[in-house]
């Protein structure tokens, strides 16, 4: 016998809070940063208890990083899910690693995380560590496998890896910064900006870049 309609929207409504909780989360943390930001706050942002969030999260730094693993996760994942499979030119597997780089850094919040992290992160070392092991060095282990498989493909020249991620990442946080810190000025395009370092990415690593 199927469950009352009224059980159903409970049941419904209760598998949807912690989406309600964390997006009234991000909202808060955005606007206040990590230390100011009380639970409380979130709680009537989300429209619930305060003893509602601990049902879901433990604390808020539980929140915060569970923000952070909702927005990067799915994008990691299909990242990594292309270089098992992909069989392509290893130049057309960047461009598609560098259009995840723009939607994370363009079509996300999470740059405001990483704007909070990098203000916050001495006084709340625990958010900052999940933030690098769970994000930074998952990325960057990503950009890595690329230029791997380029240099033994012969299709990039043979380089210092670690650096030439870097040199790729650094433009890209900085771009990301200035447009969260000053606003979206046209100095600082993201489309510009993003054709423009991909260029000059592919040409860097290209094997017959002389030529």
């Amino acid at each position: 016998m199927p469950a009352p309609a009224s059980d159903q929207k409970f049941q419904r409504r209760k598998e949807e809070r912690p989406s309600e909780i964390m997006a009234a989360g991000l909202k808060i943390f955005a606007e206040k940063g990590f230390a100011a930001t009380k639970l409380e706050e979130v709680a009537e942002a989300a429209g619930v208890s305060k003893a509602t969030i601990y049902l879901y999260f433990d604390s808020k730094t539980d929140l915060f990083t569970a923000i952070a693993r909702d927005i990067a996760t799915p994008r990691l994942d299909d990242i990594e899910k292309l270089l098992d499979a992909y069989e392509g030119s290893s130049a057309d597997l960047l461009d598609f690693v560098m259009a995840k780089l723009k939607d994370i850094t363009t079509g996300t919040a999470l740059p405001s995380l990483a704007k909070i992290i990098l203000a916050e992160s001495a006084n709340f070392p625990e958010i900052r560590e999940f933030y690098r092991d769970h994000i930074v060095l998952r990325g960057t282990a990503n950009l890595s496998r690329v230029i791997e498989r380029g240099i033994e493909r012969g299709e990039f020249r043979n380089c210092n890896v670690n650096a030439a991620v870097q040199e790729i990442i650094f433009p890209i946080l900085m771009n990301t910064l200035a447009r969260n810190t000053f606003g979206e000025l046209p100095l600082f395009d993201p489309d510009g900006f993003f054709t423009a370092h991909a260029e000059f990415v592919a040409r860097g690593l290209a094997a017959d870049r002389e030529a």
